[in-house]
Order: C-alpha cells, then sequence, then structure tokens
C-alpha cells in the first residue's frame, strides 16, 4: 500500500489524524514507523474518520464510505436466485456508480432479486492500471427500478477472492484520500 498512497499528498485533516493514530500506536508498539501507522489507520480508521467528517443529516448512516465512480462490472454466474435453487451462468455488463469496502451499487439492463448470491469481476485496469480486476461473491440487497428502464443493484460483499481486498482498499484509499487533498 505505501507504493500507492503517500503522506505528503494527503490532506492537513488526513495527516493530523494519522499522525495522532501513530502517537498513541507508539504506546504500545515504540518501533512502529509512520508508513505502517498510516496502512493500519486507512484499514482501521478511515471510514469513521470520513462518516464523521462527511455524513450529512439527510444520509443514511452506513459502515463504509461510498465513493462514486464508473466502473465496468461484470455478473459472471448466478449462484444462488431467491426463487431458484439451481446455479446459473450469466454474463450481465454494468457500470459500478459507487463502491465501498462493504459493498457496491450498479446500474445493468436485467434486473437481479433481492438475496440473490452472485460473482462479480470488477474492471479496476479500466480505472487504475496498477491495479488488477477483483473477483467478488455478493448478495443483492437493493435493486430499483430506475426511469431509463434499467436496473440499479446494491450488492454487499460476501467474499473477495486472491489480492481482491487489497486492491479495493487501495482503489478507494488513493481516490478518496487525493479527492480530500488540500
Amino acid at each position: 500500500m505505501r507504493k500507492y498512497i503517500r503522506y505528503d499528498k494527503l490532506s492537513a485533516e488526513i495527516k493530523d489524524a494519522i499522525y495522532q493514530y501513530w502517537e498513541a500506536a507508539k504506546q504500545n508498539k515504540p518501533d512502529i514507523a509512520l508508513d505502517d501507522a498510516m496502512e493500519d489507520w486507512f484499514l482501521h480508521q478511515f471510514d469513521a474518520f470520513m462518516i464523521a467528517k462527511y455524513h450529512t443529516q439527510g444520509d443514511n448512516m452506513r459502515k463504509h464510505f461510498r465513493l462514486d465512480v464508473e466502473i465496468p462490472i461484470r455478473v459472471v454466474e448466478l449462484l444462488i436466485e431467491s426463487s431458484k435453487d439451481e446455479a446459473e451462468a450469466l454474463e450481465l455488463i454494468g457500470t459500478i456508480v459507487n463502491i465501498s469496502k462493504g459493498g457496491l451499487y450498479f446500474i445493468s439492463d436485467i434486473p437481479l432479486e433481492l438475496s440473490s448470491i452472485i460473482r462479480v469481476v470488477i474492471d479496476f485496469r479500466a480505472v487504475d492500471n496498477e491495479l488488477t480486476d477483483i473477483e467478488a461473491l455478493a448478495m443483492v440487497v437493493r435493486h430499483d427500478r430506475r426511469e431509463d428502464n434499467r436496473y440499479g443493484i446494491g450488492v454487499m460483499f460476501s467474499s473477495i477472492y486472491d489480492n481482491g481486498k487489497r486492491n479495493l482498499n487501495i482503489f478507494i484509499l488513493k481516490n478518496l484520500s487525493y479527492y480530500l487533498y488540500s
């Protein structure tokens, strides 16, 4: 993660929060490096920091801060559909419009039933050539019919394969931290 996020490029607010976290961490681990404390802060404190700073009264309180994006997504398999028991092959292409560590919301031409379990591939290479695609299992927790006769589908990650969780975290942290740079 260190090669992707540079402390000197972060906003003063985030640098201050990381520095305070580092000072507190040195109480238990005196030899902890600032880079290690920064990585730990991003993994464990960043979402709470963002929600506390940027949550407004009308927003839903969510566990993870959401990032607005446009990223291609493929639904490559429908493992469990709430009204059926068998797995079904599928190649559905859509566009992610927001993403967090806990899930995402994407636009699709085809509806998916609530509680369906799907396998998705997120094409991070389309927006960041330093990252690879990630594959994940997710459950459909929301679906809306839109005015353009397409569907908005919200999913919650149930598991992310291989190095995907790290790539997801790096993508979100890079984009949010540089977005907040002042």
